[in-house]
């Protein structure tokens, strides 16, 4: 049996992982990062108490399997993020192509252009 103080916690930040969840679903920019930012504070906050817990509590198992399903989800949602963050540049390069070339887009060849003479000295006689 996990203690009060503990099982608010775990309930508070299951609940902001939801959020987290509903608002990647949803797709709308400022819900997802309202819902990231609380579920940062949210981890921050838990992080705190976890290292206020005694040996015993920290080996409870039921705490160790909540743990471990929300280590699981919150990766999952990052890979999510990830798949969607590469998307859509994908569409914002098919949308808005570049308009500016790389730094060095007008060399040639391997080793850029060859060297060109300045003028001043055409022709050197003897």
């Amino acid at each position: 049996m996990l203690s009060a103080p503990l099982e608010s916690a775990l309930q508070h930040i299951e609940k902001q992982f939801k959020d987290l969840s509903a608002a990647l679903v949803s797709g709308e920019p400022v819900a997802l990062e309202s819902a990231s930012a609380a579920m940062r504070q949210a981890g921050i906050d838990f992080s705190a108490l976890i290292q206020r817990l005694t040996p015993a509590e920290r080996k409870n198992r039921q705490l160790t399997i909540r743990l471990e399903a929300l280590a699981d989800g919150l990766g999952e949602r990052r890979a999510s993020l990830l798949r969607r963050t590469a998307l859509v540049e994908r569409e914002l390069h098919t949308i808005l192509p570049a308009t500016q070339g790389g730094t060095y887009a007008n060399a040639a060849g391997a080793y850029g252009n060859p060297a060109k003479s300045s003028g001043a000295f055409k022709r050197f006689s003897a």
